[in-house]
């Protein structure tokens, strides 16, 4: 008999399981908005970009990479521009892109990170002439983020109670 006249209906596997489950649709909608910048970036950067881009190179490099502890669990990186010239390094803006995203990631072993790159060697240099590779990409995630992850802890407080 229980010492205060009532028991429990419920077992501690089942309020490990609520909560399991809970967490994973936040993991879920945090991965979800995430994603959805990290296109945005992506089609901001390629559509606004201010250079030349003769090669197609540095805007193929473009790209990026979700990490969640230290795994990559989403990426975008595919050509969209096809080359005006023909030489040795045409082609390799996907994979530079690629490679530089996924060095970067390494250092993300905790929680979540957004990695957009330019994946080009000479990147900052572009921007250094103030052309726009990533700038008005960054400026988008830096105005969008903070209000997309508080219009999902609005929403996660209200689903909690």
């Amino acid at each position: 008999m229980a010492k205060y006249g009532f028991s429990a209906a419920f077992g501690k596997g089942e309020v490990h399981n609520t909560f399991a489950d809970y967490a994973l649709r936040i993991h879920r909608a945090i991965e979800t908005v995430m994603q959805f910048i990290g296109e945005e970036c992506v089609r901001i950067a390629r559509e606004q970009g201010t250079y030349n881009d003769i090669t197609g190179n540095l805007r193929n490099s473009i790209g990026y990479v979700l990490v969640r502890n230290g795994d990559i669990i989403c990426k975008n990186f595919e050509e969209r521009v096809a080359s005006k010239v023909i030489d040795a390094a045409n082609g390799k803006g996907i994979l530079q892109g690629q490679a530089l995203a996924e060095e970067l990631a390494k250092r993300f072993t905790k929680g979540y990170a957004l990695i957009v790159v330019a994946g080009m060697h000479y990147a900052h240099y572009v921007e250094s002439l103030n052309k726009d590779v990533l700038d008005s990409a960054e400026r988008y995630a830096l105005q969008r983020v903070p209000k997309l992850m508080q219009m999902l802890k609005t929403q996660i407080y209200k689903n909690a109670v």
